[in-house]
């Protein structure tokens, strides 16, 4: 009895291409652009949408320093994916170089002006001569609410 197969799979080695900006790879789920293969788009209606409650100034800051962070995160996540079988592209780690470097400027920026998200945040100190967390209230608190 001879065996028969249905398919025979051929997967192509990703190379590096077209990028989305950071804002655009977040919402597609991939920074590669030849990647964003959709099964199908839905759009959102503008009436299903709730008005939220206004924020204040600290709350728009606080929320975009995040959305931000949150962007460049993801792409270094990417990135970090395509690394693992790329790992001499220079391209992509140029970028990872640098996208790693600003979203720590990014994470130490909102430390100061809110509080630490991450342990590589903490600050030492000085009056009480221990690593702490800054005053403020914590995301638990409500701080991202």
């Amino acid at each position: 009895m001879q065996e028969e197969h249905l398919a025979i799979a051929s997967i192509p080695i990703q190379q590096w291409g077209a990028l989305y900006d950071e804002k655009e790879a977040m919402a597609a789920g991939t920074i590669f652009r030849d990647l964003n293969k959709p099964f199908f788009a839905a759009e959102i209606e503008k009436k299903d949408i709730k008005e939220a409650a206004p924020k204040s100034e600290e709350q728009r800051e606080r929320e975009t320093l995040l959305t931000k962070i949150a962007e460049t995160s993801f792409l270094l996540d990417d990135l970090t994916l395509y690394l693992d079988t790329h790992m001499s592209d220079t391209q992509a780690l140029d970028m990872y170089s640098q996208k790693t470097k600003e979203r720590d400027e990014l994470k130490k920026r909102f430390a100061a002006k809110f509080y630490p998200l991450t342990r590589d945040c903490i600050i030492y100190c000085e009056s009480g001569g221990k690593f702490c967390w800054q005053d403020g209230p914590m995301p638990w608190e409500g701080a991202c609410v």
